[in-house]
């Protein structure tokens, strides 16, 4: 598969375009193109190994710098949307958790962003509940 790179930089000055235009409704646009991200790399994860073969996954392309998974909560330090905010930015991140978590559960989940380090948070922390 081919694969592009973009800076930080990159990514959030695409970001505000789409901000600038939408304004907070291309929160909802991230966070669904984030899920097709998650479902995308999802493909082929053993279920024996997923959630540590994910934190890998998402380090090494850039997205975390640091990444621990449970059952019910995804904490990161270092998201790539992190930028100073009045707002939780990391809504392509909390779209790649759900893409991730509803191959895992093979249901409907919930993310929600309930920490960010744009706030000033030490650390993103991110809620997920299942739906059905």
């Amino acid at each position: 598969m081919r694969e592009i790179k973009l800076t930080k930089e990159e990514l959030l000055q695409m970001k505000e375009v789409y901000t600038e235009i939408m304004s907070y409704a291309s929160s909802g646009l991230f966070y669904r193109a984030g899920e097709k991200i998650g479902v995308i790399l999802s493909k082929g994860v053993s279920k024996d190994n997923y959630f540590e073969e994910f934190a890998k996954i998402l380090k090494d392309r850039g997205w975390v710098k640091e990444i621990e998974f449970t059952e019910e909560h995804v904490k990161v330090k270092g998201s790539v949307e992190v930028h100073p905010s009045k707002i939780a930015t990391c809504d392509i991140l909390r779209g790649i958790m759900r893409g991730i978590y509803e191959n895992y559960y093979q249901t409907i989940v919930k993310v929600d962003e309930i920490k960010c380090e744009s706030l000033g948070d030490d650390y993103c922390l991110f809620k997920i509940r299942r739906v059905k």
